[in-house]
């Protein structure tokens, strides 16, 4: 049969972190990366645009037909920036904290719509040229927290039983492309702050391997604790996973702020996390300022911060040999200030940098990743990736 002139056949090697904040992926190569909010919209009603214009990845407007999509749930959905302008989109916060991460739909549709959205990087000069329809093999890492690897081989199965499809609907550039995944897991599924230790070992100069150390994995929701012998060993023993609702106490930021100003100055979630990360606390409005979050999440915050140290003194009990603890994930970008006032007696703790906390499950996922294939697999990879 002769092929389709308007379709593609292709392979996408990808990591994807799905964060509780915010979903992170990295494809082809450790630094060619991208991230949206993790929040998600379903309407079956045909999104109305004057003019298709703008970035891509901040208008993710998708149709997915899936098998690992029970049905029920809907089939157009739209996904991070897009998503998080509407006051009824679906973010991780309440009920849906208390479910995992695995059994979770909207880290289905997310998951999906990254890597489709990655395949659609790769080949834009060939959607730009005619092509409507792409074929991917794709191979996958992803992880999963700590409380959840009982899980593994069921959320894997959803992953790899099938072949999933997403069309992008209203999205600018690649309005109507439909991208076929053919998904395999080649180094299984990971857990997560596991996956970060893997990146900074591999710093130049890093000395982790050479010693006992215990890591706490900050995200929206989990907060996992692992401790490594020497050599990286991971004591099964000792490793746990906690819930902390960071994302809760973030919407409380939020309600707390704008009850106080009378006015629903915050509408999203996502803006107050990028307001934590980056310690930007004025809140301002047609241009004037109306006011400071920094009250507010001072207070929540010591209180989560408190907690958060509890649990890490409690779990580094069990596993005294540890020399030092290290602080990892988005979390730790905004919770690192009060933890650090918080602990009087002074213990070795480390804090990874805020620009790559947030981003070391997902270069350690891509580490483990491209270790599980074949070089001549990361060879055509990259070569396509090069011709895209």
């Amino acid at each position: 049969m002769a092929k389709e002139s308007n379709m593609k056949e292709t392979k996408l090697v990808i990591a994807v972190d799905n964060g509780n904040s915010f979903v992170k992926a990295a494809y082809e190569n450790i630094d060619q990366t991208f991230m949206f909010p993790n929040v998600i919209f379903q309407s079956d009603i045909k999104r109305k645009v004057i003019l298709n214009q703008g970035s891509p990845i901040e208008n993710l407007d998708v149709e997915i037909v899936s098998p690992a999509i029970p049905e029920g749930a809907g089939r157009n959905y739209h996904v991070g920036v897009l998503a998080s302008r509407n006051a009824r989109a679906q973010s991780i916060v309440g009920y849906r904290a208390a479910q995992m991460k695995s059994q979770r739909v909207e880290t289905l549709i997310t998951t999906l719509t990254a890597i489709a959205y990655a395949a659609a990087q790769k080949h834009a000069q060939d959607i730009h040229n005619g092509v409507k329809k792409l074929r991917v093999d794709v191979q996958l890492g992803i992880g999963l927290p700590i409380a959840e690897v009982g899980e593994a081989a069921l959320f894997e199965e959803k992953l790899t039983a099938g072949i999933h499809t997403v069309q992008f609907k209203s999205t600018p550039e690649y309005a109507g492309v439909v991208v076929e995944l053919d998904i395999a897991l080649p180094d299984g599924v990971n857990v997560d702050n596991v996956a970060g230790i893997i990146d900074i070992a591999s710093e130049k100069g890093n000395s982790l391997a050479n010693k006992a150390f215990g890591v706490a994995d900050l995200g929206g929701i989990d907060l996992d604790i692992a401790f490594f012998r020497p050599g990286l060993q991971l004591d099964d023993y000792t490793s746990t996973g906690f819930r902390i609702n960071l994302n809760d106490i973030v919407t409380k930021i939020r309600k707390d702020f704008n009850t106080a100003m009378g006015q629903e100055y915050l509408s999203s979630d996502v803006n107050v996390v990028e307001r934590l990360v980056h310690k930007d606390y004025e809140v301002r409005w047609q241009g004037l300022v109306k006011g400071s979050i920094a009250d507010i999440a001072n207070l929540h915050l010591s209180e989560l911060a408190r907690e958060v140290l509890d649990r890490v003194l409690d779990a580094w009990a069990a596993a005294p040999e540890a020399e030092e603890f290290l602080f990892i994930g988005g979390g730790s970008a905004i919770l690192s200030p009060y933890i650090k006032e918080l602990d009087r007696q002074g213990h070795p703790l480390r804090f990874d940098t805020p620009e790559l906390a947030q981003m070391r499950n997902l270069r350690g996922t891509f580490r483990s990743l491209a270790t599980a294939l074949s070089p001549a697999q990361m060879e055509i990879a990259s070569a396509e990736a090069d011709k895209a």
